[in-house]
């Protein structure tokens, strides 16, 4: 992962060419939620088990950094 602090417009080729995202480091995020009245009731960073990555040996790169981030907030 590169510049995580730098938060911003970024160009990726994820699922399909020049797709723009906004970065935004886990503290943006979560302190956004909190800051505007959510409580957090979970977080997980996912990762693939060793029997998905021996399946789709691919995957073993997911294990550098979460893939996806799944946050369960209720206000």
């Amino acid at each position: 992962m590169d510049s995580y602090q730098q938060e911003g417009e970024r160009v990726t080729h994820w699922l399909a060419e020049g797709v723009i995202k906004q970065h935004r480091t886990l503290g943006t995020l979560l302190n956004t939620l909190i800051d505007t009245g959510f409580n957090l009731r979970h977080v997980q960073e996912w990762g693939p088990t060793e029997q998905q990555v021996e399946d789709l040996p691919a995957l073993a790169e997911e294990r550098e950094r979460p893939m996806l981030l799944l946050v369960s907030a209720q206000r």
